[in-house]
């Protein structure tokens, strides 16, 4: 008897309306449609990572970071091209005895500054690099100058571990907070305790001290801060107070981030690599990266797109389940 039951019911359910709507062509291909988009929709969301765009750190002393450059440029063949060039070889030279030093070309201490052709620069290294890895860092930095800012009187250029400066003024000893760089990581949550008082140690560490360079570490969390060292233990510290305050109050919920301002900077992470940036032709004032922006403007019409999509594929299917159901319902009847 069971048996018997479970045949009628199959051959029931093969001679059904339903059956013959579910073999039908167009409702085939009307679900494949739904699913594909179905699917897309999934794909398009963005899910939760720790590890993408945040400013963090890379063991590489090459990483780029940022550059200025002035918009006022000098003439190619000029004096202060010439003095710049011997200027830059020498910054180069001295970074196998040192890992700070700053120059002004002409050379010597009687030589009389001319204006527009007189070169004042720098570079430094951070303190844990060796000669070898301070000179590649410089020598790369100094190797972009020319594409980064072509005949710029002035250029800032930031590396991962290193920095070279140079002006037609003299800079050297001279306070400046000017912010150059900003920027804070995805954010933390509020669920992770833990890490959130890491960061708060790491950061709130940073600002003791009186060393020029400063790295702390708390776990997972790395530190570091800096100042140019033409300025004074007491100008570095009030230098070094002003980026650590603006990294917590922006950064502190984050999983990353970093303030470089003129004369020194501050940042930590928890692992990975330095988020890039792109150069910039103008001095000072602070930075972003727009490119993120529109990425995420476009991320987020494509996924209202595909919804409005997937809502319209909905209403067509139920129309036309319905509309089949409606006609096998009329053909029954009339048979």
């Amino acid at each position: 008897q069971p048996l018997r039951s479970s045949t009628s019911i199959l051959l029931s359910l093969k001679t059904s309306p339903f059956m013959s709507l579910f073999k039908s062509k167009m409702f085939k291909t009307t679900t494949t449609l739904l699913c594909f988009f179905l699917s897309s929709v999934i794909l398009m969301v963005p899910t939760s990572s720790t590890a993408t765009d945040n400013p963090t750190y890379s063991a590489s002393t090459d990483t780029f970071i940022y550059a200025n450059c002035s918009p006022a440029k000098f003439s190619p063949g000029s004096a202060y091209e010439t003095n710049l060039k011997s200027l830059l070889s020498s910054l180069v030279t001295s970074t196998v005895l040192n890992r700070y030093n700053n120059l002004t070309v002409p050379f010597g201490s009687g030589v009389k500054p001319e204006p527009d052709v007189t070169v004042y620069g720098l570079f430094q290294c951070s303190v844990d690099l060796d000669p070898t890895s301070c000179s590649s860092c410089v020598s790369r930095a100094i190797a972009m100058v020319g594409n980064t800012c072509p005949n710029s009187y002035s250029v800032f250029l930031q590396m991962q571990n290193c920095l070279v400066r140079y002006d037609k003024s003299s800079f050297f000893g001279v306070q400046d907070k000017t912010v150059m760089l900003k920027k804070c990581g995805q954010p933390m949550g509020f669920y992770d305790q833990d890490a959130l008082t890491r960061v708060n140690d790491v950061i709130g560490s940073l600002g003791s001290g009186s060393e020029p360079d400063r790295t702390r570490m708390n776990g997972d969390v790395l530190g570091m801060a800096q100042c140019t060292e033409d300025l004074s233990p007491a100008q570095c510290q009030d230098c070094l107070t002003d980026a650590i305050g603006q990294l917590r109050s922006d950064c502190l919920m984050a999983q990353g981030g970093y303030v470089y301002l003129s004369k020194c900077y501050a940042r930590f992470s928890f692992g990975g690599s330095h988020a890039r940036q792109t150069p910039n032709s103008n001095f000072g004032g602070e930075k972003y990266d727009k490119d993120d922006d529109d990425n995420n403007i476009g991320k987020t019409l494509v996924i209202i797109i595909g919804i409005i999509t997937l809502v319209i594929l909905l209403v067509l299917l139920l129309a036309f389940l319905g509309k089949k159901l409606r006609k096998l319902q009329d053909d029954k009847c009339c048979r």
